[in-house]
């Protein structure tokens, strides 16, 4: 990372002279040379490599738009050639040349920097060998990524990665090298997007193109929505909607957890800060907008990112307005997302078997469906069942493949709930969210929630010895011990269970995804549970229950039945419910 505490000595030492480099087209990049910009040659030996991975970096200071990319690059050298100090007080060793293969200015200009078949440097501690350095102006950390910048970085990805056959899935931001902030928040959290060719474009942004727009056109709004309601580019429905001078925002509703997905208890009414707009809260005493709520509003939006499991409350939110939209006559539009565990899996037991799918109890734990597919179920389910239905449209996503995972739709993750901190977390979730039913901890007021089975009394050696006896696919175990606290990256939860107290714990890996089956993990752990510790482990019934949408699963436990006769009991209800639910897959 480019990081000194002296830019404006740096600027100083300027070479002042009228630069017209000619710019060269490379297979279509254009690209400034080291002749154009009046590179010195290296100063001592450098290192060859093949070029393996592409890995990007920001400056890490201000943006500096009036200066040209020519003394940039120049200044850039100046400094690497010799002992520098830095910020802290250190001094950086001298390097060969500029450290970065190609600089990206904030016009969008690229420029060469270190011959791509050299190694680069770095003031950080990590093996650079095979990597391609990009640097992009900026500290991305404070500052925002800008357009220009952003079509040069794809468009020099993509020349690299087909010039030197170096595969997308290499992409990587400095941090995920070494210990360090670099390249910045902004643009690192835009770094999955340049990891596929295609990606997935979301119905969030699809709403703004024609072919859908005049449904929103000068018409009062109501969006339910949270912080997940974002584009690719980092913009936000809600201000996207607020600015635009064709429709009018009135209204929003935010799920469990708040609009800005910031609180893990019961939420209030409240204004959002950035509009000024009345926030109405479904997850405290009002569940479903009400015909008062909704009198200033023609049409309703719903915008937010699922993980994939039945008890995740996001869906029965969106369930609860679609029903509000049906009742009053108001049309109801769905922006797609993927389900972030994939859309293949399907997988636990059936609510209310044999019944219509009118409503959420009637989806088993993993259900591989969208928003956009479940709300069209919901709907035409409920038309079938004389129930009220909605004026539904669902803006579908483009380059979606069920099959993948979210980190393979190349959308940035944002974490969907303040214990949902990552995509293994997700994973894990349909499985050890069981243990909320039990007086175990299943991570809660960790940085890996939903990965870890944790007490005072379990002995991980013992556990994970029953565990692997069962020789499920796609995951391993670790002896580990845990100390849960209410503060959770920066938000404060629910006060989790054995709150500051250090226990032992299992942790839990994914070695294989694909063929992990999280639901059946689920029934498997509660059944090593009940073997090993049948005097310590309690049931919280209504909870366990609740989440199962039957008793039998735990009657079963304490009947001593094997985990496979219980998962067997559900396979005809499974078979019912994937009848109903190819009827309604978009994609």
């Amino acid at each position: 990372m480019f990081r000194i505490g002296f830019i404006k000595f740096i600027f100083a030492f300027f070479c002042v002279f009228s630069s017209s480099a000619q710019i060269i087209e490379e297979s279509e990049l254009a690209v400034i040379t080291r002749e154009d910009w009046k590179a010195n040659p290296p100063v001592m030996e450098i290192i060859p490599h093949k070029p393996q991975f592409i890995t990007i970096h920001h400056t890490g200071m201000p943006q500096k738009p009036d200066l040209s990319i020519e003394k940039k690059l120049q200044a850039l050298q100046q400094f690497s050639q010799k002992d520098s100090p830095m910020a802290d007080g250190s001094i950086k060793k001298a390097w060969p040349d500029v450290p970065y293969h190609f600089y990206i200015a904030t016009s969008g200009k690229i420029a060469e920097g270190r011959d791509i078949n050299f190694q680069g440097d770095s003031n950080t501690d990590y093996d650079l060998n095979g990597h391609v350095l990009i640097v992009v102006e900026g500290d991305f950390n404070k500052e925002k990524l800008l357009p220009e910048q952003w079509e040069s970085l794809k468009r020099l990805v993509s020349f690299i990665s087909s010039e030197y056959d170096i595969s997308r899935e290499t992409i990587s931001g400095h941090k995920d090298q070494a210990e360090t902030t670099c390249p910045g928040s902004d643009l690192y959290s835009k770094l999955p997007l340049l990891k596929v060719e295609h990606p997935v474009k979301i119905g969030a942004e699809r709403l703004f193109e024609n072919e859908y727009f005049d449904l929103i056109r000068n018409k009062k709004i109501g969006v339910v929505t949270n912080h997940t309601g974002l584009l690719p580019n980092g913009e936000h429905i809600v201000d996207l909607l607020h600015q635009n001078p064709d429709t009018k925002l009135t209204m929003l509703f935010g799920p469990e957890h708040g609009i800005r997905g910031e609180e893990d208890t019961h939420v209030t009414d409240s204004k959002d800060e950035k509009t000024g707009l009345p926030v109405i809260s479904l997850y405290g005493k009002t569940r479903k907008p009400t015909t008062e709520m909704l009198k200033e509003v023609d049409v309703l939006i719903f915008d937010i990112q699922d993980i994939g499991a039945r008890y995740y409350t996001y869906i029965k939110t969106m369930l609860l307005v679609q029903e509000a939209a049906a009742e009053n006559d108001i049309p109801f539009i769905v922006l797609d997302r993927p389900n972030a565990i994939g859309g293949i899996y399907v997988d636990g037991p059936v609510g209310k078997p044999g019944e219509p799918v009118t409503d959420i109890d009637m989806l088993p734990i993993t259900h591989g469906m969208t928003v956009g597919e479940l709300a069209t179920m919901f709907n035409q389910e409920r038309e079938k069942s004389g129930l009220p239905s909605a004026d539904l449209q669902v803006i579908p996503m483009e380059n979606y493949e069920r099959e993948h995972w979210y980190d393979q739709t190349g959308l940035p993750w944002i974490k969907p709930s303040p214990n949902m901190l990552t995509l293994t977390t997700a994973a894990f979730y349909p499985a050890t969210c069981l243990l909320e039913g039990t007086n175990l901890s299943e991570g809660r007021g960790t940085l890996q929630p939903f990965e870890f089975i944790a007490a005072p009394w379990i002995k991980p050696e013992e556990l994970i010895t029953q565990l692997q006896s069962y020789d499920l696919d796609g995951i391993s175990y670790e002896t580990t011990r845990i100390t849960p606290q209410q503060m959770v990256d920066g938000i404060e939860i629910y006060p989790p269970k054995f709150m500051d107290e250090e226990i032992p714990a299992v942790e839990m890996s994914l070695t294989d995804r694909k063929n992990f089956k999280s639901v059946e993990a689920g029934i498997y752990i509660l059944h090593a549970l009940k073997k090993l510790y049948p005097e310590e482990l309690e049931w919280r019934k209504p909870r366990l229950d609740g989440l199962l949408k039957t008793d039998k699963v735990r009657i079963a436990l304490d009947a001593g039945k094997q985990p496979q006769e219980i998962i067997q009991t559900w396979q005809e209800d499974l078979k019912s419910f994937k009848k109903i639910r190819a009827q309604y897959l978009l994609y």
